[in-house]
């Protein structure tokens, strides 16, 4: 299994990283040139593309190789992904909660593709990011 391409996931060099952060401030750019240009623009489509390109740059920092990047790394990148959807599934569990507390009902238009991409890569982000630097603590 280890030739088969379908399961090699290739990794960013690490100066992807000043990429990523390019999509952090830009929605917010293009989101209030799209409210100067027209004024009529849908508030809930702000949120989406807010959400969409934050979704980007945290896959993009998600899939950026680290400086050493060692089979201890590879690992944790694993377990990252891995606590990432298990903290989505709950998340998504406690929105749908509050959804229905609130409004009665468990769906809305704020459950969409871009916002559940938007947690699972925040997720698998900070899962990532946590592991190392526990790590780099524990010594």
């Amino acid at each position: 299994m280890k030739t088969d391409s379908l399961f090699i996931v290739p990794l960013f060099e690490p100066a992807w990283k000043r990429i990523a952060l390019i999509f952090f401030p830009l929605p917010v750019l293009l989101v209030i040139g799209l409210g100067i240009s027209n004024p009529e623009f849908d508030p809930n489509d702000v949120a989406q593309i807010i959400y969409g390109f934050w979704a980007i740059a945290f896959a993009i920092l998600n899939l950026t190789r680290e400086k050493v990047e060692d089979e201890m790394i590879q690992m944790m990148r694993l377990k990252a992904f891995q606590t990432g959807f298990f903290w989505l599934i709950w998340g998504m569990g406690a929105l749908m909660l509050i959804n229905y507390v609130r409004f009665e009902r468990f769906t809305s238009e704020m459950f969409t593709a871009y916002l559940i991409l938007f947690l699972l890569n925040v997720y698998i982000y900070a899962a990532f990011r946590l592991q190392l630097y526990l790590t780099k603590n524990d010594k």
